[in-house]
């Protein structure tokens, strides 16, 4: 058999069924409304605009020798030895900055594919 209800826990805290003080009650209200009202207005977010993604690089009609020893995954040194010896892809040179175009580099790569044949 339980023992009878007390109105307090365990620890000494009043249960919820103990009616609270007036103030105490006021406070609740106040808090449980504010809440109520914070998730209501949280509950549907504006639309947001779908911005599109700036690419980590843009695409470039010239690239810089190192631009394109990345993209070849070489040195600098060797496009430059290229150039010495006329091997490689054509290039600009404007205002002493050697340039490749986008159209030649991917040319070259292309004439440079090697197709197997059996």
């Amino acid at each position: 058999m339980k023992p009878p209800h007390t109105g307090t826990e365990a620890h000494g805290h009043p249960s919820s069924a103990t009616p609270r003080p007036e103030a105490t009650r006021d406070v609740l209200d106040v808090l449980s409304n504010s809440i109520a009202r914070t998730a209501a207005s949280e509950a549907e977010p504006e639309p947001h605009l779908q911005v599109p993604a700036v690419p980590a690089e843009p695409n470039r009609e010239l690239l810089t020798e190192k631009m394109l020893a990345d993209r070849w995954v070489c040195s600098v040194a060797r496009l430059q030895r290229w150039r010495t010896v006329r091997e490689g892809p054509p290039y600009l040179k404007i205002v002493g900055k050697v340039l490749y175009r986008l159209k030649d580099i991917e040319a070259y790569e292309e004439a440079s594919l090697v197709r197997k044949t059996f």
